[in-house]
């Protein structure tokens, strides 16, 4: 059975993340969100990143919102194109591409 969620309210914080970090352990996931800091000057040390949100879940939950988020982002590369990244970031993060 699905959880209706009912819409946002006044006090219901609403994010744009653009960093995200994740934890792996044997009872669960934590995703670290984000917004990466900005430079001082071309050339200086990378900015911190500044956490909004830690969101922990079970390991099955973890799978089921990998599986739906896929699902959506297929979904949106079917009406709006591909979305391109560059070989590099893939290679950076361990992951193979598509």
């Amino acid at each position: 059975m699905m959880e209706q969620i009912l819409g946002p309210t006044e006090d219901t914080p609403d994010y744009y993340v653009d960093a995200v970090r994740i934890a792996v352990g044997p009872y669960g996931f934590a995703l670290e969100l984000g917004i990466q800091g900005i430079g001082d000057a071309p050339g200086s040390e990378k900015p911190l990143t500044k956490r909004l949100a830690l969101v922990r879940m079970s390991p099955q939950h973890a799978m089921i919102l990998s599986k739906l988020l896929q699902k959506n982002v297929t979904a949106y590369q079917e009406k709006f194109g591909p979305i391109k990244l560059p070989d590099d970031m893939f290679r950076e993060l361990g992951i193979e591409p598509g």
